[in-house]
């Protein structure tokens, strides 16, 4: 019987004559019903039926084939909830707006921060203007004015919507700069924005004309969130062009912007808490789907809710989560906001058999190398999977579909399997799943007293020319036994590669690999052997190096190493009882900075004109064996005796056609600038090349680090005793550098030293001062300063994806151009990808410039 009826059936594919009559032609049309606006793509076939792709839910579908699907299942998505919700805000009208209308952006910070900011514009009198939402041709409008190929699309589109603004005739535009956001985590050692949030606002003022121009008045303080009286006190300066507009108005108006802040996350907090009771009752999965603030913008997410709405899961986002864990203990530096809260939500989740997790991370955002490898962990300390989409302009959800399908198919094998183990626990008595708690993480392994005696202590290569025995001498008379690295060292890449995410900075993989290709080499006894680096980059995710080290230490086969960490404040994560400063040993390492910096002047000034090849190297031999010898000593005053004659040996040295080649300035990434592995010999290149490298100090990058704490106590109300400090210690490294300078002056060749107080007042009449991630404001004060000393060529060097180099390097060289007439600077990424022919080719094309320019001032001066 059943054969009879499988013969019966008529089979539904088509057969040959069908085939032969086969047609279908593609129609092209918009949804339109919603904001996401999806390009649609409708294929219809001889017999009249259609199938649509490029829709991101049912909605396109059900409007082009008229057929309805089934929403008595529809799942809840609070991420379209929220987006409608922030920006549903009423603006004054245009009689009742005294003060015009103020135009606000509507991007990164703008979608955590918008209620605050159109709440306290509105307050004062100001009829906001929001930007219109994200869209390709948006984007298209400011495409022009983009400095840096390779930023995330996210701040790429804040130059269309500033366009958008523009061309809307508003009257001024508001865009802070973000430093810090409001406390939510008090156990996180600090509250940082990312370094595009922070400076992006510098970037449009320098690179927008209409804003440059001042066609367009142009509102960026730099702000702090996490304290309302220094929030008054940025504003009060910001509008201070507004005579009615008084401190006690602002006062007023910021605190009903952070109510109105409350209000919003209050409801959405109440949404969300509907909706995880009505998942736990009714035994339903939900994705938290994590990003950042602006993953909230439809053409930034792509409209992923949706798809993850259709694959049958509810949608929320993290910060609807993330309030229900205060999490500490984590392996990274916490000290980012939006960083903080995807861990906490990751916890949340991973003790949560009815929610999933999902991370969305822009392409280049280089801090979400740390945020990874740390969500990945707590997950998998569950038994939890953990899935990260990487998006960027491209619109292409094939794969994204793909990905969430197998997620979801992963997650339903895992339920299965877990409820067969719980059955096979309660009849067979087998062990059931169980999770990695925070006391079960391993403690490090500790640099001890003791080891201080008996430790090699293994430091990367940063400088050559200051670490070239004169750092390990100052080492050795403070106790410790420390080797520095090879200077040129290729296969440390290839090794950093295997331990360190790929997306973490070129520095990270570069140091981390010299140090764990140290440790596999052989010669070192591991048993008495530590690893030392430098953790203090701020708000740079250079901060994060030791807990990169630490995890590739653990992932290479050395979890007992020791790690030293050297770091300001209370951002360590190691403790290093083991490692004490005293005031002999920082004298001593002053010298040997000075002693490098010295040489670096001298030896790069002299050497592409030296009469007798290698007669320069010679000098600089002779005299580092003497400079070993006053380290030792740690005499001030031999440094000064030694440093005179240096200074004059090297002014008589024998030179031809001295002044004649093209000086090239190299500035960028420290690590990058200094590190010939990281540079690929950049200094070696230029001299090869026919030209004279000026290198900037080393020290200087100290003083800056002191700068700032200063910047921040009398801007952002930050502490006053730590302001003193970096006083006394900018004010001592100035009077150990007084003598040097004076010599300088005087000689024939060499130029003296610019203090930090004058670079910080160049730097200020192009960005803020409150650039303080990576190298900041400090960059661009190295480049004019280069260019006021007649150093026209400029190479500045960055790590791929460096985030404060968008803003500071790449960002500032247009409006540098503009006030150095004939400056000449090419920005060049490096990175393990990067190729080299194509860093030659670049710098190459800077020399020939260089050259010409060189011929044609010779030639006037003829």
């Amino acid at each position: 019987m059943s054969e009879q009826l499988i013969h019966r059936k008529r089979s539904s594919i088509m057969n040959l004559d069908e085939l032969d009559t086969f047609t279908a032609k593609k129609e092209f049309t918009r949804c339109g019903l919603c904001e996401n606006n999806c390009a649609l793509t409708v294929t219809i076939f001889s017999d009249g039926s259609k199938f649509v792709t490029g829709n991101r839910c049912e909605r396109g579908a059900e409007k082009v084939t008229k057929i309805k699907f089934d929403r008595s299942k529809a799942k809840e998505n609070l991420v379209d909830y929220k987006y409608k919700k922030l920006f549903k805000f009423k603006a004054l009208s245009k009689r009742d707006a005294v003060h015009g209308i103020m135009g606000i952006p509507r991007v990164l910070n703008m979608y955590e921060n918008y209620p605050l900011w159109h709440t306290v514009l509105t307050d004062l009198g100001f009829r906001v203007q929001i930007s219109p939402k994200s869209d390709k041709k948006l984007f298209e409008k400011g495409i022009e004015t983009i400095p840096s190929d390779t930023v995330c699309y996210p701040a790429k589109l804040v130059h269309g919507h500033i366009q958008s603004l523009i061309d809307k005739k508003v009257d001024a535009i508001f865009y802070p700069s973000v430093i810090y956001e409001r406390v939510e985590n008090t156990k996180a050692p600090n509250h940082y924005n990312c370094p595009i949030v922070q400076g992006y606002p510098e970037v449009i003022e320098k690179n927008m004309d209409s804003i440059r121009d001042g066609d367009v008045k142009f509102y960026h303080p730099f702000v702090n969130l996490a304290d309302p009286e220094t929030l008054v006190h940025s504003l009060s300066q910001a509008f201070a062009d507004y005579d009615d507009i008084r401190p006690e108005h602002i006062r007023k108006a910021v605190n009903h912007g952070y109510q109105a802040l409350a209000d919003f996350k209050d409801d959405l907090q109440k949404k969300a808490d509907e909706l995880l009771t009505a998942i736990s009752m009714n035994g339903e999965k939900a994705i938290v789907l994590s990003g950042r603030p602006y993953h909230l913008d439809p053409e930034i997410n792509h409209g992923i809710a949706n798809i993850i709405v259709q694959e049958g899961f509810h949608v929320l986002t993290e910060d609807m989560v993330s309030g229900l864990e205060e999490v500490s203990g984590l392996r990274v530096v916490n000290q980012w906001v939006y960083h903080s809260r995807l861990y906490a939500a990751a916890k949340v989740v991973a003790k949560n058999p009815n929610l999933e997790l999902v991370q969305l991370n822009s392409f280049g955002c280089g801090l979400d190398a740390v945020t990874t490898d740390q969500v990945e962990e707590i997950m998998r300390g569950h038994n939890k999977l953990y899935t990260v989409l990487k998006i960027d302009e491209g619109s292409n959800m094939g794969a994204i579909r793909i990905r969430l399908r197998s997620l979801k198919a992963a997650v339903e094998e895992r339920d299965n399997k877990l409820k067969k183990a719980n059955l096979d626990h309660i009849f067979n008595q087998a062990p059931q799943f169980t999770s990695k708690t925070e006391e079960d993480t391993p403690t490090n392994p500790v640099f001890t007293k003791e080891m201080r005696k008996t430790h090699t202590l293994l430091m990367p290569m940063l400088s050559p020319i200051h670490q070239n025995g004169l750092i390990e001498e100052a080492f050795k008379q403070a106790g410790y036994n420390v080797v520095i690295l090879p200077a040129m060292d290729r296969e440390a890449v290839d090794v950093g590669l295997k331990f360190v995410h790929n997306d973490a900075c070129y520095p990270a993989i570069i140091t981390i690999g010299q140090l764990v290709e140290a440790l596999e080499s052989g010669k070192y006894d591991l048993n008495n052997t530590s690893v030392m680096m430098t953790q203090t980059g701020g708000g740079c995710r250079a901060t994060n190096y030791i807990p990169l080290l630490r995890k590739a230490l653990k992932d290479a086969g050395f979890p007992q190493i020791p790690v030293v960490s050297i770091s300001m404040g209370n951002q360590g994560t190691e403790e290093t009882p083991g490692w004490t400063i005293t005031l002999p040993f920082v004298k001593r390492l002053l010298i040997a900075v000075l002693y490098g910096d010295l040489f670096e002047r001298v030896l790069y000034r002299v050497r592409p004109y030296e009469k007798v090849a290698g007669s320069a190297n010679a000098l600089y031999d002779k005299w580092l064996s003497t400079a070993k010898k006053n380290i030792k000593s740690g005499s001030y005053f031999e440094f000064n005796r030694n440093m005179k004659r240096i200074i004059k040996e090297f002014d008589q040295l024998e030179t031809v056609d001295f002044d004649q080649k093209p000086r090239v300035g190299v500035v960028g990434e420290i690590l990058v600038k200094y590190a010939p592995t990281a540079n690929n010999d950049i200094v070696g290149i230029i001299e090869k090349e026919g030209g004279e490298a000026v290198v900037p100090d080393l020290i200087g990058f100290m003083n800056y680090s002191l700068f700032n704490q200063i910047w921040k106590a009398d801007e952002l109300n930050m502490s006053s005793k730590t302001k003193r400090l970096a006083k006394l210690g900018i004010d001592a490294i100035n009077l150990l550098e007084k003598p040097m300078n004076k010599a300088l002056e005087k000689s024939q060749r060499f130029e003296g030293i610019e203090s930090i107080y004058k670079i910080a007042d160049g730097a200020s009449k192009i960005i803020s001062i409150g650039n303080h991630t990576g190298e900041g404001w400090f960059l661009t004060g190295e480049m004019i300063e280069l260019l006021n000393n007649d150093v026209k060529n400029i190479v500045c060097l960055q790590p791929f994806g460096c985030l404060p180099n968008h803003i500071v390097g790449k960002g500032m060289i247009k409006e540098l151009r503009r006030q150095y007439k004939g400056a000449n600077i090419a920005p060049i990424d490096y990175d393990p990808g990067s190729s080299e022919v194509n860093q030659l080719n670049r710098i190459r094309l800077m020399m020939t410039t260089a050259k010409k320019k060189a011929k044609s001032l010779a030639k006037t001066a003829d």
